[in-house]
């Protein structure tokens, strides 16, 4: 999200790094006033970038109208041309991020102006002011935005995937344009009332601050309202006794594409609907995501290099939703036709590769994820710390948590026969159900829409 600051202020956030690892320091604060601040630091520079993290997304908007990202961008416009009103003459440019669980902002100054920024921010957060004209405006992007998507027919086969596995979750509903046109500035009000409140609210500044308690007083001066909300996610019941099926005949592809999804647990550790009833939902996430790096590997492997019967494999999933997340494996197949025999190949090698996991195997993978999170040294750009944390932050996700998540994989035990063999069984396990959903976009006039 914030890639596009990276060439403009990389240089000021690189310091000299010694051979051995240093870490960079951090600090959490929970204010008075509910409002949660981060301190990262960075080098000798006097420019700061902070990230406005927002527990408020998509699943708050739950008649799926679009009210979160109507809000979410009208106020980073508003917000962005307010604080270029600084008489000190600085630009400031603004990123956004409207998600399924969280909006994000982010914007990039001089020290000296941080304290106007914030003043700018507790304005718009507590009296956003929307005119007829710019919710017009607004609504006509976002109408754009999804007939540009829907145009697609693989972000249509995706869409009735996320429908039928989240059926009572926000997060299946389907967008609606008429819904979306039927909002009203008093609508979006109550939203923003309702939702943008400092208890969601997370501020992440990075630099070398010279007085982080003047930053602390103007943040709890300026965010004075007491008011609190109450962050509801709905947990979707279990309700697939099998497999669900869908296929697409497409002229948009030359061959068959299957994607296949799974319902993944988080790293939240909050008992699932599914524990009663299925009680693999309540395998460890770690032990998940560690095989995923190994299983993404090897499986391309497979089906590309060895069997033939594909030309990409890819994979999406994510660990840190507020409540279930999913992960879709991607197969592009080089057979022109779709056959069950295929998806049966495909499916019976992700459980062989289950079966097949090792101690070597786990231990290359757990080096791996250790790698890909080790986010708080001075070696990686702070911009990419922000990235990582925000997003998880805003999810719901501890601080301590998150800074402790690096050894948390670091610690994990694959020493003994027992405690590989632990983490194994938790992965077959898991892979032992069926997906819940596959689907497939075939090319036109090849195979039978379902």
């Amino acid at each position: 999200m914030f890639k596009k600051f990276l060439c403009l202020i990389l240089f000021l956030f690189i310091g000299k790094v010694s051979a051995e690892m240093v870490y960079r320091g951090a600090e959490y604060q929970k204010l008075s006033n509910d409002v949660s601040l981060i301190f990262l630091e960075t080098n000798e520079s006097d420019n700061v970038f902070a990230a406005v993290c927002l527990s408020v997304g998509r699943s708050d908007d739950m008649d799926k109208s679009g009210k979160s990202e109507l809000v979410g961008t009208i106020f980073k416009q508003k917000l962005e041309e307010e604080m270029n009103k600084n008489p000190q003459g600085y630009s400031v440019e603004m990123t956004s991020f409207i998600g399924q669980e969280q909006t994000l902002f982010s914007f990039y100054g001089k020290q000296v102006d941080l304290p106007f920024h914030v003043k700018c921010l507790a304005r718009y957060f507590y009296d956003l002011k929307i005119s007829e004209k710019e919710l017009a405006k607004e609504k006509e992007k976002i109408s754009y935005k999804f007939n540009q998507s829907m145009l697609l027919d693989k972000n249509k086969l995706r869409k009735e995937a996320l429908q039928s596995l989240y059926w009572h979750d926000g997060a299946g509903k389907p967008f609606s344009i008429e819904e979306l046109n039927s909002i009203t500035v008093d609508d979006l009000k109550n939203f923003r009332e309702q939702n943008y409140t400092n208890n969601r609210l997370i501020l992440i500044i990075s630099g070398n601050l010279k007085n982080k308690d003047e930053i602390v007083k103007v943040v709890e001066e300026n965010f004075s309202n007491a008011k609190k909300s109450e962050i509801k996610r709905l947990k979707e019941p279990a309700h697939h006794d099998a497999t669900i099926n869908f296929e697409m005949d497409s002229p948009q592809v030359k061959f068959p594409c299957v994607e296949i999804y799974w319902r993944l647990p988080n790293y939240r550790d909050e008992k699932s609907v599914y524990d009663n009833d299925e009680p693999f939902r309540t395998i460890s996430p770690i032990s998940l995501e560690m095989f995923l790096i190994h299983l993404k590997k090897e499986l391309e492997k497979s089906l590309v290099d060895e069997l033939k019967i594909a030309s990409n494999v890819a994979f999406d999933y994510s660990f840190w939703n507020y409540s279930e997340g999913n992960l879709r494996i991607s197969v592009q197949l080089k057979e022109k036709e779709y056959s069950k025999e295929t998806e049966f190949l495909i499916l019976g090698e992700i459980k062989r590769l289950a079966g097949e996991i090792d101690k070597q195997k786990l231990v290359t993978a757990r080096e791996e994820l250790y790698k890909s999170v080790d986010v708080f040294n001075y070696q990686t750009n702070v911009i990419d710390t922000i990235n990582w944390m925000s997003a998880k932050i805003s999810a719901g996700y501890d601080y301590k948590f998150l800074k402790d998540y690096r050894d948390s994989i670091k610690n994990l035990k694959l020493e003994t026969a027992e405690e590989v063999e632990t983490v194994k069984r938790e992965i077959v396990k898991f892979f032992k159900r069926e997906p819940e959903v596959i689907s497939v976009l075939n090319p036109k006039g090849e195979g039978n829409a379902v």
